[in-house]
């Protein structure tokens, strides 16, 4: 680069300036440490690669999500998102909305969350799930079903999860052997 003008006449003030605008209308992301990437209309968090919520992975892509808590009351246990209550008493009373999950597992409660299974599918919406969605009953649906486990093997929390098809990707890094 001679003169501060790259080999196709750009100059770096404004290839400086064209970056600046496409992350500012949230076409490129900057990732510190790690570069600037392109981004896409679809998200793809690492949840089937670590154990984090997903408002966890949402937010370090970048990515605002807004957390409705649709209920939080003490009962058995037959949907949604569950927490042992013998571990964590008050838990009921944590805006989710502005807390995450396994934040608050770890830090208030000084709980060690060491691993996870998570099973994907995909479903068609229910009434209740479409509903909550905004998509139409029947489209297309991912299901993520996921159990948390403690370090010394109990299981802390279950949770029902759905996610509209067209807003979310899974994306597994496989290493052979």
């Amino acid at each position: 680069m001679e003169g501060g003008v790259n080999s196709w006449g750009v100059s770096r003030g404004t290839l400086r300036r064209a970056l600046t605008t496409l992350i500012r209308e949230g076409l490129l992301k900057q990732v510190q440490g790690r570069g600037t990437f392109v981004t896409s209309t679809l998200i793809e968090p690492a949840i089937a690669q670590k154990l984090s919520t997903l408002s966890e992975d949402f937010a370090s892509q970048g990515v605002a999500v807004e957390t409705r808590v649709l209920s939080a009351e003490l009962i058995e246990a037959p949907l949604f998102n569950y927490v042992r209550t013998d571990l964590t008493p008050g838990i009921e009373k944590i805006d989710f909305g502005l807390n995450s999950l396994f934040g608050t597992l770890e830090d208030r409660y000084q709980l060690k969350i060491a691993s996870g299974r998570r099973t994907f599918t995909a479903e068609e919406a229910s009434s209740e799930v479409a509903a909550e969605l905004g998509v139409a009953v029947g489209s297309p649906v991912q299901y993520l079903e996921q159990v948390t486990y403690l370090d010394d093997g109990r299981p802390i929390e279950y949770s029902d999860v759905w996610i509209n098809s067209k807003m979310l990707r899974v994306t597994s890094m496989l290493a052979r052997r």
